[in-house]
């Protein structure tokens, strides 16, 4: 008999509604607990082949400062409303709000590795994923934003604008350049005039790795370098662009990259004359202007995807 994928398998588990549904098996709903007390719920994301999973420390101890013998997790991957597996408890960080759970029966399992953050990444897109404690589908929420801070604070925390909220806690925040993990959901900064959210925080992977790193996790230099590709910018060699002509689109839109000039040919023969590279409706265009004079003039883009 053909073995199933984990996600094939987890879908058998969940309601008829659900089941249909793409499950990320790099994502697990977490609920640790002591006898007769309320469950706590977070999130937790897969950093190993052998399914350790990242979580926040506050979702597995609660409140107390070290782990009781009686506390015990549960989880289900993908789906909050999936069986739950018990997980076993690894460690906690001394530092910082993370702890280390393992989820059974996972080999060479889907996971996450991270990549450190750096000045380029100051106002990069993220994607906080998590599953929120009211959701009523069981399914995991997904919020973009930006990173607000690049150098982790004393508690190892980062700033960002993708909002979470509780049951996100543990929860992965990645890059949308790569995939590769920036950290975990780690709270809300209150503004304190006013108690609203001032900031999100987001506990920096790289600050775990001195102490996980034993258990898997783990950065792979070839996914966190700048990824850079040429897009060459098509146009009929028998009849160039110029000047004049309705403004060209490049293929690349705002954020995804820059673009810039190859090559500009042509007579400006006019202070008017010019060509430039430009945003339209969030898309970059080469467009110019060509005064009333008989000589044209032009130019060669090429865009950048980072």
């Amino acid at each position: 008999m053909r073995p199933l994928s984990v996600a094939a398998a987890l879908a058998l588990l969940l309601p008829s509604a659900a089941a249909g549904d793409e499950l990320d098996p790099t994502i697990v709903h977490i609920e640790c607990s002591e006898p007769g007390g309320t469950p706590r719920k977070g999130t937790g994301v897969v950093i190993s082949q052998n399914g350790m999973v990242l979580t926040a420390k506050h979702v597995v101890l609660g409140t107390s400062p070290t782990r009781r013998d009686d506390t015990s997790c549960s989880g289900s991957l993908g789906h909050a409303l999936a069986g739950k597996s018990g997980m076993s408890f690894q460690t906690v960080s001394t530092a910082y709000d993370a702890a280390l759970l393992k989820y059974p029966g996972l080999v060479d399992a889907p996971h996450v590795q991270f990549c450190q953050v750096e000045p380029r990444h100051k106002r990069a897109e993220v994607i906080a994923s998590g599953f929120p404690l009211l959701s009523a589908t069981g399914q995991p929420s997904e919020r973009k934003g930006i990173l607000a801070t690049i150098e982790p604070d004393g508690k190892g925390l980062l700033e960002s604008d993708a909002a979470t909220t509780s049951g996100m806690s543990g929860g992965r925040v990645t890059f949308t350049e790569n995939g590769t993990l920036v950290g975990i959901v780690s709270g809300v900064s209150p503004d304190p005039a006013t108690g609203y959210p001032n900031a999100y925080a987001v506990l920096a992977a790289s600050r775990l790795a001195p102490e996980f790193g034993q258990f898997g996790l783990a950065s792979d230099p070839a996914l966190c370098g700048a990824r850079q590709r040429i897009v060459p910018t098509v146009v009929d060699s028998a009849a160039p662009w110029v000047a004049g002509d309705d403004p060209l689109p490049l293929g690349m839109k705002a954020g995804e990259g820059f673009c810039y000039l190859v090559r500009v040919w042509g007579e400006f023969d006019d202070i008017a004359d010019a060509v430039e590279i430009a945003l339209q409706d969030g898309e970059y265009v080469l467009q110019g202007k060509n005064a009333s004079s008989p000589g044209d003039h032009g130019a060669v883009a090429e865009c950048v995807r980072f």
